[in-house]
């Protein structure tokens, strides 16, 4: 049975070479994102989707204005209008999807890689070799994207017949995070030049490891300044504005003031706490 992907391409394949020019920019991200495919694939998925949504957008909204009571050239008018500005934002989450992807991507290797090229630096000075050590650390899921980037050297090397150098070079172009690939060419220059990987990767493990270090304590003093306006402006704020409203109504004879009162308890207060939640966690240097 023919894959979504694949009747994509067969539809709209001719157009998605005419436009990817206009998309070339694309094809890094892509790769970057670890999206498994071509450019001309993805826009293909990108036209059909919005194709696809734009005639049954069109269609229901002009049904839902006809039901409303518009006439109905003005349902249709409305319907093309709406679907096409749903169509477009469509367009922007496909564009927008790899670079957000990379940039997830990117984040989480920089969180393992400390202890990734500790790892590795381990495995070298057991003089083991290189693609070695390389398809021991793809086996360990716990380094996340780094063990992903790993296999993908190993699978050039092993499947597609790349050398070591061509293999890390490739997968350095590819990579999304500055600082693995500084890692892939600085391997490749130590392995190419004769000089010795171990060293060179126990002074790499140690360069990241107080990067690391110094991260968690910013991360630290971050959090603790978090809590403070935490627990002072939403926790004692929100205690104070309840005790003043109540005091303020029983005065007053407000009737709105127990709806308010339930408004901030039960919807603003976990509101504002489920975003401290998410900003902490945006700015942890952990992996989770």
């Amino acid at each position: 049975m023919p894959s979504y992907s694949g009747i994509a391409f067969k539809t709209f394949g001719s157009l998605s070479k005419s436009l990817k020019g206009y998309f070339i920019d694309l094809q890094d991200d892509l790769q970057k994102a670890g999206i498994k495919y071509t450019l001309e694939e993805y826009l293909s998925i990108a036209l059909m989707t919005i194709f696809v949504t734009f005639f049954m957008e069109t269609a229901l909204f002009a049904f839902i204005f006809g039901l409303l009571g518009f006439p109905t050239v003005t349902a249709a008018f409305l319907g093309l209008t709406l679907s096409s500005t749903l169509s477009g934002l469509v367009m922007f989450l496909f564009y927008s999807y790899p670079v957000t992807i990379s940039k997830t991507r990117g984040s989480k290797i920089t969180k393992v890689l400390p202890f990734a090229v500790s790892y590795l630096a381990t495995m070298s000075s057991s003089r083991l070799p290189p693609v070695a050590a390389f398809r021991t650390l793809a086996k360990f899921e716990e380094y996340g994207e780094v063990s992903k980037e790993s296999r993908e050297i190993v699978q050039n090397i092993e499947v597609f017949g790349m050398t070591f150098s061509n293999a890390i070079r490739r997968q350095a172009r590819r990579t999304p995070s500055l600082e693995l690939r500084d890692l892939f060419w600085g391997i490749d220059n130590v392995t190419s030049s004769g000089g010795n990987l171990t060293e060179y990767l126990e002074q790499k493990a140690e360069t990241l490891m107080s990067d690391y270090r110094r991260k968690i304590r910013k991360y630290s003093q971050d959090l603790s300044l978090f809590m403070e306006v935490y627990l002072t402006l939403i926790i004692t704020g929100s205690i104070f504005f309840i005790i003043l409203s109540s005091i303020v109504a029983a005065l007053s004879g407000g009737l709105g003031t127990i709806a308010i009162q339930t408004f901030i308890v039960f919807i603003l207060i976990p509101l504002i706490s489920l975003g401290f939640i998410l900003l902490i966690k945006s700015i942890s240097p952990v992996e989770e």
